[in-house]
């Protein structure tokens, strides 16, 4: 599993925003998507997301969203890093939102492991 954390901490260093978030999808303990939030675009079904919640749509894309657009199978754990600090390699938390935990309810995600400032912590939101 040790792996898959540093690997979510390695996507949030690669994005482009300041916020620097990134996700890692699993199933059966494979990687099948990963990617950073974008400051660039959104998509539609985050803004639909959104709306759902009671939320303004972001005008940048989620990582968590993002993760499960990339992804050509389903996923059974999301791990979800966001780092900080002068140099970004101080963890922040990371618990998703309102709108990323509707799209990981709707994409049956059991297990959700983000960082917090002391390191990762699980969540499991179906059990």
């Amino acid at each position: 599993m040790k792996q898959f954390l540093q690997l979510a901490i390695d996507v949030a260093k690669s994005s482009p925003s300041k916020k620097k978030i990134g996700s890692v999808l699993l199933r059966k303990n494979r990687v099948i998507s990963t990617s950073p939030n974008l400051d660039c675009k959104s998509h539609p079904f985050q803004a639909r997301l959104a709306k759902q919640v009671g939320l303004d749509p972001k005008i940048y894309l989620h990582s968590e969203i993002a993760t499960l657009i990339r992804a050509k199978e389903n996923g059974d754990t999301m791990i979800v890093a966001r780092v900080g600090g002068t140099s970004h390699n101080e963890l922040r938390i990371a618990k998703p939102c309102p709108i990323c935990s509707s799209a990981l309810e709707l994409a049956n995600i059991k297990r959700i492991i983000y960082s917090t400032n002391e390191g990762f912590l699980y969540k499991f939101p179906y059990d």
